[in-house]
């Protein structure tokens, strides 16, 4: 089925989505309302055509963000013998959504779920200062704070890993000592993961060794099955401009919707296995290009994202670390499930260079820092509280390490870098390290139990989510402006907070004054000379906290909710009836964690993306079996599918607002938390 080429910044003439897909399939709508003037249809009236693709407006508007200008970052610093060099010198518009998804008949039916929630629309989000730095240098450990859901009471710690202006000894940029350390610490897991130093499969080439691909064929899963000693990584596709992936989600749509009714799946097995490079029923992630001006065939998509599902990095282990036998996607026997997604935008001339190394270095490097930790410890050592917070801590030093060496060793000159939002899970507990404006968010699904649940909803919503690190926030332009930085307000930003801050630096290429709309970031060193660094906040979540938490909020909101009373014949007492509750039960709440780049944050509601994610994920029916029977339920949709439709309603954001000028790249990764 045809689309309108929103993507191909030809949409003077369309005035509605509907253009992009037409009714009879399934279809993301989004409403909006915003202070940009843009609104998204609530209806698509049938008989709309797709247009031509047409040349694009010769003259693009300056680009919304300086983050994806070519001009953002610069070249390597030189000097100074510690681990930095010496000092030389948009949360989404929208306020409420309404998300459409198609339904298991044929007849493509909407239904609707909204984005307010049962405990109000406040998200634990790290979204202003934290403190002035933790440490984590030497033998020190960082300073832990705890930090609170709103909605649900859950507890978690986080912490800073920069160690503070007091500790730092210089600037974000690595010094050449340091590179070189990082250098061979990168090598070693790269060759311990069974990859080559550009972290593809080794004894595998591409053309010349130079493309950048993020195809199916890319060489991470040739064969569908020759993968790293850490697993088979998910890898994003482009939705629509890789026309053989664009077909094939089409088929993957119209056979999850027309699912054989006595238990069959049709062809959609075989649909499946031609996208398995970019995820499954528990995991996925896909990718959209952008535009930037000039030729569409010049575009160049920056944004990266990867989905690891199972992460099996103790296959990485001291025994192991030769470069042994690549893998399938079979799990390791020892130790609790892990899982790592993450998402990483690319900005600057040669952004896409840092990010692509970024996908494919840090698996491997991380897996190798945790494979030898898991070497000198037991699961005796992490039972008690003090054990857990020792690990918590030792862990935490792994990604902050990790994120130090990635930058050190990234492809940056003489201008790139990346934003970095990862993910881990290690059994129970959910690590999350940020660096930059890319976002993540672990959310909750409680479906009504079954056989218990009556008529009441299933209840998804956002417990968590980092903050966008940005100049004016009062920590981070202290930082800049100690280093010899300028942080840049837009006029009547004090006021309003309206606009983007940027880090201003001198870019050595043009001699120009640039800006960068982040204040941490992976490579940018020009930026790093003046305060931006690579070292990320860490927040840590433990699954068990969460199912108690909510499960104990919906138990008592129910409760409280009750107007019928229940009268003791012997004593005449009164209580109140629990004939209009639901008992939920820890198994009942589902966990999930999203990465996602800020093209597709900027225009789409959390709540909104929460909601539609966990459609792919958890919603499910029953099938009839020959006789007329119910067999085991099937999912209604796929993960892939609401990553489609997520990306679809954000590209057409950009296009109502941008009117075809420009439109930031776009990548989602998503993956179910849950331990069987």
């Amino acid at each position: 089925m045809q689309r309108a080429n929103i993507l191909a910044q030809s949409f003077s003439s369309i005035t509605s989505y509907s253009a992009i897909r037409s009714l009879n399939r399934c279809a993301l709508v989004v409403h909006c309302a915003t202070p940009a003037k843009w609104k998204l249809p609530s209806a698509f009236p049938s008989g709309l055509r797709t247009p031509p693709i047409s040349q694009p407006p010769s003259q693009p508007e300056a680009m919304r963000h300086a983050s994806s200008s070519p001009n953002n970052a610069g070249v390597q610093n030189n000097g100074g013998s510690a681990k930095r060099e010496p000092k030389t010198g948009l949360g989404s518009f929208a306020t409420k959504a309404l998300v459409a998804a198609a339904t298991a008949s044929t007849s493509y039916a909407a239904y609707y779920c909204a984005t307010a929630f049962l405990f109000g629309s406040s998200v634990a989000i790290a979204n202003g200062d934290v403190g002035g730095g933790g440490g984590g240098v030497g033998g020190r450990r960082f300073d832990e704070v705890t930090k609170t859901d709103e909605n649900y009471g859950i507890e978690y710690a986080g912490f800073d890993s920069y160690p503070g202006i007091r500790l730092d000894d210089g600037t974000g940029v690595a010094t050449k000592e340091f590179k070189a350390a990082s250098a061979e610490v990168v090598s070693k897991a790269l060759d311990a993961a069974g990859l080559d130093e550009t972290g593809m499969m080794k004894g595998i080439t591409t053309n010349g060794g130079d493309d950048i691909t993020l195809h199916p064929k890319h060489a991470h899963r040739v064969g569908f099955g020759t993968c790293p000693l850490y697993g088979c990584p998910f890898l994003p596709m482009d939705v629509h401009y890789d026309e053989e992936v664009k077909a094939q989600l089409e088929n993957m749509r119209k056979n999850s919707s027309n699912q054989d009714e006595k238990g069959g799946d049709s062809e959609d097995g075989k649909v499946r296995a031609m996208l398995k490079s970019s995820g499954s029923e528990k995991a996925a992630t896909l990718t959209l290009v952008g535009y930037k001006g000039g030729r569409l065939e010049d575009q160049i998509n920056q944004d990266r994202a990867l989905a690891l599902a199972p992460y099996l990095y103790r296959n990485i282990s001291p025994s192991t670390s030769d470069g042994g036998e690549s893998v399938s996607d079979s799990p390791a026997d020892a130790g609790p499930v892990a899982r790592l997604i993450g998402a990483f935008d690319g900005h600057a001339k040669y952004g896409e260079r840092v990010s692509e190394y970024v996908t494919r270095t840090l698996p491997a490097l991380l897996g190798s820092k945790l494979a030898d930790r898991d070497a000198t410890s037991s699961a005796e050592d992490d039972a008690g509280e003090a054990d857990r917070r020792r690990r918590d801590h030792d862990v935490g030093k792994i990604l902050r390490d990790t994120f130090l060496e990635l930058d050190a060793t990234s492809p940056a000159h003489p201008s790139g870098g990346c934003t970095a939002s990862a993910v881990l899970q290690l059994g129970t507990r959910i690590y999350v390290a940020n660096a930059g404006d890319s976002r993540s968010f672990v959310g909750v699904h409680v479906a009504p139990p079954p056989g218990r649940g009556g008529d009441k909803k299933a209840i998804t919503a956002i417990v968590y989510g980092t903050r966008e690190d940005k100049p004016h926030l009062s920590t981070e332009r202290y930082r800049v402006e100690h280093m010899g930085g300028t942080v840049y307000l837009p006029n009547g930003f004090s006021d309003t907070g309206k606009g983007t801050t940027r880090v201003l630096y001198t870019d050595p290429t043009t001699g120009s004054t640039s800006g960068l709309a982040m204040s941490r970031s992976i490579g940018d060193w020009d930026a790093g000379a003046v305060g931006v660094i690579p070292d990320p906040l860490i927040d840590i979540l433990d699954t068990n906290e969460i199912k108690k938490r909510v499960v104990a909020k919906l138990n008592e909101a129910c409760n409280k909710d009750v107007e019928e009373v229940e009268i003791d014949p012997a004593s005449g007492e009164s209580s109140p009836s629990a004939a209009g509750c639901v008992t939920y039960t820890e198994s009942d709440v589902k966990i999930f964690a999203i990465s996602a780049t800020d093209g597709l944050l900027d225009y789409l509601p959390v709540n909104a993306i929460a909601n539609h994610v966990a459609k792919g994920l958890y919603d499910t029916a029953a099938a009839i079996n020959e006789e007329g029977e119910g067999v085991d339920e099937k999912q209604t949709t796929h993960p892939l599918l609401v990553c489609e439709d997520l990306i679809y309603a954000a590209a057409q954001g950009w296009q109502d607002d941008k009117k075809g000028r420009y439109r930031d790249d776009i990548a989602i990764a998503v993956a179910d938390l849950e331990i069987e």
